[in-house]
C-alpha cells in the first residue's frame, strides 16, 4: 500500500506533464523530450530500488530508535518519579526542621546554661581548693619558720650561756654545780 502511494507521488508530476503535452502540441509547442522521460524512468527505478532494498534496514533502524526513545522515556519517567519523591522528602525534612527549630534552640540554650553552670561550679571548686592549699602552705611555712627561730634562739642562748659560764664562773661555782648535778642525777 505504501509502495503504491509513494509511486503515485513520484509519478504524479509526470502524469501532469503528460496531460499538458497534448495541449501544448495543439498550439505548436513541442512535447516533453524523450531524454526527460528516460531520466524520469531511471529516477523512478532508482527510487523504487532504494525503497525495496533499504526498506528493512530503515524499518529496523526506526523501530530501534523508537525502542530507544521509549526506553529513554521510561527512564526519564522513573527519574522524574524519583525526583518528585525526593522533593517531597526534602520538603518534609524542611518542614520538620522548621517545626523543631525553636525546640532545638531552646535545648541548645538550656545545654549552654547547664555547661556554664558546671564550668562556674568547677571554677569555684578549683578556687576553693587553691585557697585551702595556699592557707595550708602558709601555716606550714609559719610553723617551719617558728621551728627554725626556736632552734636558732636555743642555739644562740646556749652559746651565750657557755660564754657567760666560761668567763664568770669560778672553781667554787663549778664545784657547787657539780654537787647539784650529782644530787639531781641521783634523785
Amino acid at each position: 500500500m505504501k509502495l503504491l502511494l509513494n509511486l503515485f507521488i513520484i509519478l504524479a508530476p509526470a502524469l501532469v506533464m503528460a496531460a499538458g503535452g497534448e495541449h501544448g502540441a495543439a498550439h505548436g509547442e513541442a512535447g516533453v523530450p524523450k531524454v526527460v522521460l528516460y531520466q524520469l524512468i531511471n529516477v523512478t527505478i532508482l527510487v523504487v530500488g532504494l525503497v525495496y532494498f533499504t526498506k528493512d534496514s530503515i524499518v529496523t533502524f526506526f523501530s530501534g530508535r523508537k525502542a530507544a526513545y521509549l526506553e529513554a522515556a521510561q527512564k526519564s519517567a522513573f527519574a522524574r518519579e524519583q525526583a518528585e519523591k525526593e522533593f517531597v522528602d526534602i520538603k518534609q525534612k524542611i518542614s520538620n526542621l522548621d517545626a523543631t527549630r525553636e525546640e532545638a534552640l531552646k535545648k541548645a540554650h538550656a545545654h549552654a546554661e547547664d555547661m556554664k553552670k558546671q564550668i562556674l561550679d568547677e571554677a569555684q571548686d578549683v578556687t576553693k581548693r587553691i585557697r585551702e592549699d595556699a592557707e595550708l602552705t602558709a601555716k606550714l611555712e609559719v610553723q617551719r619558720a617558728q621551728k627554725e627561730l626556736r632552734a636558732q634562739l636555743l642555739k644562740d642562748s646556749m652559746e651565750a650561756a657557755r660564754i657567760v659560764m666560761t668567763k664568770d664562773l669560778g672553781s667554787a661555782d663549778q664545784q657547787k654545780l657539780q654537787k647539784d648535778f650529782v644530787n639531781n642525777v641521783g634523785v
